[in-house]
């Protein structure tokens, strides 16, 4: 793999570790006045390594280019990074990942990564199952009076509310998730989801390689709750949310319903938010920044995250 990004293992409060990538660049006048650390939160059966995935699909070349700093961790049980710890029957495993995110996690990288580069705040931007948490840690973080780390933006990709599997299809794959214990795609199985048909030309047959190499093993609690929970709780989570939202989808996403209907469906939901846009991208695939849309797709999200940077230190 590329080595545009750093590989970091760092232990959180609750002595458990966090592994992923970083590219802090040093500020230069170049450099926004205002900047965030802006934190990446891949989806499932992916890594950190999605956003990295080669030179000119990483958001550590995007990083460099604005001076901003970037990380993307290893959702807890992933790689390096220490499992969640056993889901209390009262709760899920996002919304148990939600809140490890913002007890731990997000306060960790602020400490480590964001105060030393000079960033002024924190923004999320995840990808799919990624999204999840995304959505419930800064729900939490606006509930309290002096949280530990400041945030002042959230970014998701490749999410909408519906499903585009089949009940049966979803059930056929969380029995098999279930007896193994893991989700993992057979070869050649997820290339066509991620990334439609190879004659439709979404992406390069390099990227299509490396998706193939960087493929992990899924977590069987994401994928129950995905199919069986998600849907009963999200919104009371997403319309806590206090800072602006961006939310994008491929026309061609194969694992979401992706139209400006369904997406609008998602962002609705954020009613606190000070900012909500939709950004529905034409033509393109589940894994937008795999895609030949990646490199516009993370130019967007820099330049969201410095605009919330910018907001929040000057309101």
């Amino acid at each position: 793999m590329p080595m545009v990004m750093e590989p970091f293992l760092i232990t959180l409060s609750n002595n458990a570790v966090l592994s992923g990538l970083a590219s802090l660049p040093k500020r230069s006048s170049n450099s926004p006045q205002f900047y965030p650390l802006l934190v990446a939160v891949h989806g499932g059966t992916y890594s950190s390594e999605y956003f990295n995935a080669s030179p000119s699909h990483s958001g550590g070349t995007i990083s460099v280019q604005f001076g901003v700093p970037f990380v993307a961790i290893d959702r807890p049980g992933y790689r390096g990074s220490s499992a969640l710890p056993s889901i209390p029957s009262d709760s899920s495993f996002f919304q148990e990942e939600g809140r490890y995110m913002h007890q731990y996690i997000l306060p960790r990288l602020w400490e480590e990564y964001g105060q030393s580069s000079g960033a002024s705040t924190i923004v999320l931007m995840g990808h799919s199952l990624g999204c999840s948490a995304c959505i419930i840690a800064p729900a939490l973080h606006s509930q309290e009076k002096e949280a530990r780390y400041p945030l002042a933006g959230v970014v998701l990709s490749g999410r909408s509310i519906t499903s585009r599997l089949t009940k049966s299809q979803g059930e056929a794959q969380l029995a098999e998730a279930r007896r193994v214990g893991y989700v993992e795609y057979p070869p050649g199985v997820k290339d066509p989801i991620m990334f439609g048909d190879p004659n439709q030309g979404f992406a390069t047959p390099e990227l299509r390689r490396i998706s193939e190499q960087i493929t992990q093993r899924g977590l069987v609690g994401e994928f129950e709750d995905r199919r069986l929970q998600w849907d009963n709780y999200w919104t009371e989570y997403a319309k806590q949310v206090k800072v602006p939202v961006m939310a994008a989808i491929g026309e061609h996403d194969r694992l979401f319903e992706a139209s400006q209907k369904d997406l609008y469906n998602l962002t609705s939901a954020f009613t606190a938010s000070p900012k909500v846009e939709t950004v529905f991208v034409a033509g393109a695939p589940h894994c937008l920044e795999l895609s030949h849309w990646g490199t516009g797709w993370y130019a967007r999200c820099f330049g969201f995250a410095i605009e919330c940077a910018t907001s929040a230190a000057l309101a």
